[in-house]
């Protein structure tokens, strides 16, 4: 259970109070704490209790009762809590797209851009189906194109077969998408996964028209898992700055699947609409609440989801080896502007060709 108290510290703490079980969601917020509705047992932010109004000051003291708790850090307008053993607490990592120390341009905002669902509203399954579909480049082609018709209407779902590719990065796994425009102009696009679970996708509605180099993911999105057969997204938007220092009026996340073509959160709408002109949401979830893995059959298209599958099980057995999994940060001196390798870049005809890092 997470609360700010009026001083402005934020608690993470177990939710039933440890007097008699009452569900903490119902205390009263004060200066200093969190107070049980039920007995006014008050907890500090870091979960020790520090009034008993209907017990002595005395025997307080000798119950010295603390509520477990969980460590939190405020950033960019989310609050992160950290569940693993004290001692091995790593720094939060500080990415490119987010490290304000190093750029001055935008205004970092924590946003749920799809309601309680994540990326291109999916909710009701594992989390880790959705999070694959970042580096399943070849469902933009056919889902959101050849088969539902344009549900983008930009250069990542225009005509024409693109040069797909995938690799590892030293952060996670990204798609390479390398394509000539109908204007004459050529994209150069990635996609990352930076393990275990952010997404980076640079704008969905890039038009191609002006030249540009590394314009890169303008959100970083976490798929975070609410149990093994639902999950929500949470972005960091780096939301950029007008010419006065304010955040740029009518300007739109690069993932806000939101258009006058993607409607938003189409849960509701009639299920021949969806078998006719179905989304992520339709096209993941029915992989099952869970997908089974043992039943799949993949190809050659799919190296980018076994690149990922193969990263995550390297990551577990680390952690039950008692090493660190991927990008785990603890030096301060690292944790700068760390680069990520999520972008798009368009160049005119008269811009020669770049090959793709």
């Amino acid at each position: 259970m997470v609360f700010r108290d009026r001083a402005g510290n934020v608690g993470c703490l177990e939710l039933h109070c440890p007097h008699r079980g009452t569900s903490l969601e119902y205390g009263r917020v004060e200066e200093d704490g969190l107070r049980c509705c039920y007995h006014s047992w008050k907890f500090a932010a870091d979960g020790k209790c520090v009034d008993m109004p209907c017990e002595t000051p005395k025997f307080r003291e000798k119950m010295d009762v603390c509520q477990p708790g969980y460590p939190t850090h405020e950033f960019g307008g989310l609050i992160f809590v950290y569940m693993g053993p004290p001692a091995e607490m790593p720094l939060f990592p500080m990415y490119d797209i987010y490290d304000t120390r190093y750029r001055g341009d935008v205004v970092l905002r924590g946003m749920r851009l799809w309601e309680d669902h994540a990326i291109g509203f999916v909710r009701d399954c594992n989390w880790l189906q959705h999070y694959e579909n970042v580096v399943d480049a070849y469902h933009l082609l056919i889902l959101h194109a050849a088969n539902s018709g344009d549900q983008f209407g930009s250069v990542v779902t225009t005509s024409g077969w693109p040069e797909l590719t995938f690799e590892e990065t030293d952060l996670g796994v990204r798609y390479n998408m390398l394509r000539d425009l109908p204007n004459g102009n050529f994209l150069e696009r990635h996609a990352e996964v930076v393990l275990p679970n952010i997404a980076l996708i640079p704008s969905i509605h890039e038009q191609g028209v002006d030249a540009k180099e590394e314009f890169r993911a303008t959100e970083v999105s976490w798929a975070v898992p609410v149990d093994n057969e639902h999950l929500y997204g949470i972005s960091i938007v780096a939301w950029p700055k007008d010419k006065n220092g304010e955040p740029l009026e009518g300007w739109k996340p690069g993932i806000d699947t939101v258009t006058e073509i993607r409607l938003g959160n189409l849960r509701n709408r009639p299920y021949e609409e969806k078998q006719r002109y179905p989304d992520d949401m339709e096209a993941q979830e029915s992989q099952r609440p869970i997908a089974v893995h043992a039943l799949e059959n993949l190809g050659t298209s799919d190296r980018g989801i076994i690149l990922l599958r193969r990263a995550l099980k390297k990551a577990v057995e680390a952690v039950a080896a008692g090493k660190d999994p991927a990008n785990i940060v603890r030096d301060e001196a690292d944790n700068h502007a760390i680069k990520t390798h999520a972008w798009n870049t368009v160049r005119l005809p008269d811009i020669p060709s770049e090959a793709a890092e």
